[in-house]
C-alpha cells in the first residue's frame, strides 16, 4: 500500500476502519489543470477493485458522502455502502465483472482533498482549489485508463450519476454504457438551495475558521445542521409519517422522534465526514450542467436512467425531462423507476430492488 495511505488517519476515517482491506492509491501522473484555471500540481485517488482481472470492466461513481468502499472484500471485513448490490451472485456479480470504485478528487476518504496534507504535512484547508465535476471526471479518467484498456460501463447514483454523465461526455469512445440512478443532467434551484443552507451552516460555525480548522474540533455543529437539511431532502413525507408520525422520543421527553432522528443523522455524519469536503463537493454539484457539447457525444451510447418515484431532491418530473432531453437529440436513453417510500435514499435502502435493475442493465448492454 502506498505510503500516502499510511499517514495518520483523521478521526472520521479511523471511525470507519480506514484504510480498508483492498484499498489502493493511484498517484496522478502529471499536474491537473482545473476548470477554475488553477493547477493541482500533485494529487492521488484512493480506489478499490473487485472481481476477476479478465472480467468485463465496470466503474462505480459514489454519491456526495460516499467513498471507494462499495463492498467488503472478505467475510467479516467492514461492510461497504452497496454490499447488497455488489458481490458474488449479486446484481453486480463480481464473479463476472471487474469492478472499480474510487473516492473522488476532493473527497474525504483517501483521495487528494481539503483534508490532505501537503509536502510539509499541513492540511490544504482553505488553500484547496475549487473543483468541478468535470475536473473529477478528468482525474478519474487517468485512473480508469491505467486500470483497464477496454471501454468501460459506468454506474453512479446521485452525484455519482452526474459524474458518469460528465465522464462519458468527455471520453465517449472509452465508455460502453451508462446507468445513472437518481441523477439529473444539471443541478436546479431546488437542490442548490439545500446545499446553500448546508454551506452557510458550516461557514457560520465559529469553529470553521475559514476552513483552516484541522488543529481543532472543527465545525461539528455546522456540518451536523447541513446534514439535517440534506436528510430532509433525501426523505419523503410518507416515509417520515410511517417511521415517526407525531410520536415523541420518550414519554418524559418533549421531543418528536423526527427531531431526534435528524440530530442523530447530523452527529453521525460528523463522525465520518469532513466539512471542507462537503463545501467543495456540493459547490461542484451546484455548478454542474451537461451542456450540448457534453450531451451530443453520447449519441449511440446506451444510457439508462433509473429515477426514484418518491424522490423529492431530483423529482420524477425533473428526471423525466432529462430523459426527454436526451431522447430529443437522438440518444438511446431508457427510463426506469425505483419504487419505495424512502425518497432519494431509495437506491441505498432498497438494495435488492436496485440490484435487480443493475443486473438487468448490465445483461442488456453487454449483449449489444
Amino acid at each position: 500500500m502506498d505510503s500516502l495511505v499510511l499517514q495518520k488517519p483523521w478521526p472520521w476515517q479511523a471511525s470507519q476502519g480506514f484504510p480498508w482491506d483492498g484499498l489502493q492509491i493511484f498517484a496522478g501522473p502529471s499536474p491537473l489543470l482545473l476548470d477554475s484555471g488553477e493547477t493541482l500540481a500533485s494529487w492521488h485517488l484512493a480506489y478499490e477493485e473487485w472481481g476477476p482481472l479478465d472480467g468485463i470492466p465496470v466503474v462505480i461513481f459514489h454519491a456526495l458522502t460516499g467513498d471507494s468502499h462499495v463492498a467488503a472484500h472478505r467475510p467479516g471485513a467492514p461492510p461497504g455502502w452497496w454490499d447488497g448490490v455488489v458481490g458474488p451472485g449479486r446484481g453486480l456479480d463480481t464473479d463476472r465483472w471487474h469492478v472499480l470504485s474510487f473516492n473522488v478528487l476532493g473527497g474525504a476518504m483517501g483521495s487528494t482533498g481539503p483534508s490532505s496534507r501537503d509536502d510539509e504535512g499541513v492540511p490544504w484547508g482553505s488553500r484547496f482549489p475549487r473543483l468541478s465535476l468535470f475536473d473529477m471526471a478528468r482525474a478519474a479518467h487517468l485512473l480508469v485508463h491505467s486500470w483497464h484498456s477496454e471501454a468501460v460501463h459506468l454506474i453512479g447514483g446521485s452525484m455519482g450519476g452526474m459524474l458518469a454523465f460528465a465522464y462519458a461526455g468527455l471520453y465517449r469512445s472509452e465508455v460502453q454504457s451508462i446507468l445513472a440512478i437518481g441523477a439529473p443532467l444539471q443541478h436546479n434551484p431546488w437542490a442548490i438551495a439545500y446545499h446553500l443552507v448546508g454551506r452557510q451552516a458550516i461557514q457560520n460555525d465559529p469553529e470553521f475558521q475559514g476552513g483552516n480548522y484541522y488543529d481543532g474540533p472543527g465545525p461539528r455543529a455546522g456540518l451536523a445542521v447541513a446534514r439535517m437539511a440534506d436528510m430532509i431532502s433525501y426523505q419523503h413525507p410518507e416515509s417520515m409519517n410511517g417511521k415517526f408520525g407525531r410520536r415523541l422520543q420518550s414519554p418524559d421527553h418533549n421531543e418528536f422522534q423526527i427531531a431526534s432522528y435528524l440530530r442523530y443523522q447530523g452527529e453521525k455524519l460528523v463522525r465520518r465526514f469532513d466539512a471542507n469536503t462537503y463545501m467543495v463537493l456540493t459547490e461542484a454539484m451546484d455548478n454542474f450542467a451537461m451542456e450540448p457539447r457534453h450531451i451530443e457525444p453520447l449519441r449511440g451510447l446506451p444510457v439508462w436512467m433509473l429515477g426514484i418515484e418518491s424522490d423529492l431532491l431530483y423529482m420524477p418530473d425533473e428526471i423525466r425531462q432529462a430523459y426527454d432531453q436526451l431522447q430529443a437529440v437522438g440518444i438511446e436513453a431508457r427510463l426506469e423507476w425505483l419504487k419505495g417510500q424512502w425518497g432519494h435514499d431509495t437506491f441505498l435502502v432498497e438494495q435488492e430492488q436496485t440490484g435487480r435493475y443493475v443486473r438487468e442493465f448490465l445483461n442488456a448492454v453487454s449483449e449489444t
